[in-house]
């Protein structure tokens, strides 16, 4: 991880062009896999260098050595998705990207302003912002949030540590049952259109042998072939998708481990940043308040990375502020 790192600490001193560092990190030659067809020429007369799509890249896994792990390129690929420019404060927001509305799971954004205090600066969903009537005008102060985070991770971390087999089989439940319904579907669906790719084969075969035969016209051929092409292109793309998430489903139920080595390298975490929140946590996913009690509450749910774990725990405002002395 010390090379990511290296590679930052050249970015930020201008060793390195922006361009460059990015070409560098999401090469998955660094995990041990060799890739091939990045690019291709246009022509032999036109000997311009044109970029593949990724889709269409040939990877070879595990050819090599890998320089870090497959956890810790994912980690920095998740950072580079969520990253945000420094504000006026001259600091990342350790929340950026990672809080979603309940009601219509869209992103919720930083709200800052220099008439703002540090404890009146808030998230705020971003639906509501663009379309009042498309949801609710629910926010969340970041100090608030913060509290609640640092206190939510430090309670796991003592779980973990004192009761790691727990956890351990705990967890495990949780990712497996969690997936257990989607990943069904996941495989139905994978099975299926696999089925029906090669039925298509099999009518392509049959059409091209009646228009050889003179059974059908060559209009029809053409008109019926295409469909047949166009339906087993879309059925080809979404099995690679299909493929792709279950990979992924099945993975993320294997890694309670990794997620379980990541906490143990902290004792007590006393101020979040970017780097942890993304090393332990998902996403976080902040409700309505509720003022049924006479004070504002809030539900708050902190999902874990590799659905180990959802905790949720309480905003409540009113006992925050008396506890703040915030008006």
């Amino acid at each position: 991880f010390f090379l990511f790192y290296h590679i930052l600490f050249c970015l930020s001193n201008r060793v390195w062009g922006q361009k460059t560092i990015s070409h560098i990190l999401d090469r998955p030659e660094y995990i041990g896999h060799t890739v091939n067809f990045r690019t291709h020429k246009k022509s032999y007369k036109n000997k311009k260098t044109v970029r593949n799509p990724q889709e269409e890249w040939l990877i070879f896994e595990n050819t090599h050595e890998p320089i870090v792990t497959q956890q810790e390129f994912d980690l920095v690929q998740e950072l580079r998705k969520n990253k945000r420019r420094p504000t006026k404060h001259e600091e990342v927001n350790p929340f950026s990207g990672m809080v979603y509305c309940a009601d219509c799971g869209k992103k919720m954004y930083l709200c800052r302003a220099t008439s703002l205090t540090a404890d009146q600066e808030h998230l705020k969903c971003s639906t509501y912002s663009s379309d009042k009537d498309a949801c609710s005008a629910h926010f969340i102060r970041t100090v608030v949030l913060n509290e609640i985070v640092l206190n939510e991770l430090n309670k796991l971390l003592v779980r973990v540590k004192e009761h790691e087999d727990e956890f351990v089989q705990a967890a495990m439940d949780n990712s497996v049952q969690k997936q257990s319904s989607e990943l069904t579907k996941a495989k139905k669906a994978l099975k299926q259109a696999e089925k029906r790719i090669i039925e298509l084969d099999r009518l392509f075969t049959r059409l091209y042998e009646d228009n050889v035969s003179g059974k059908i016209s060559d209009e029809r051929f053409a008109v019926m072939s295409e469909g047949y092409e166009d339906e087993q292109k879309k059925l080809k793309a979404s099995v690679t998708e299909l493929t792709a998430y279950i990979e992924t489903a099945e993975q993320k139920s294997a890694d309670v481990t990794a997620f379980i080595s990541v906490v143990q390298k902290y004792e007590r975490i006393t101020e979040l940043t970017p780097e942890i929140m993304h090393e332990l946590i998902e996403k976080i996913v902040v409700h309505a308040p509720d003022k049924s009690s006479g004070h504002r509450t809030q539900q708050i749910e902190i999902h874990y990375r590799f659905n180990v774990a959802v905790t949720t725990a309480v905003a409540d405002s009113m006992k925050y502020d008396k506890k703040r002395k915030v008006a």
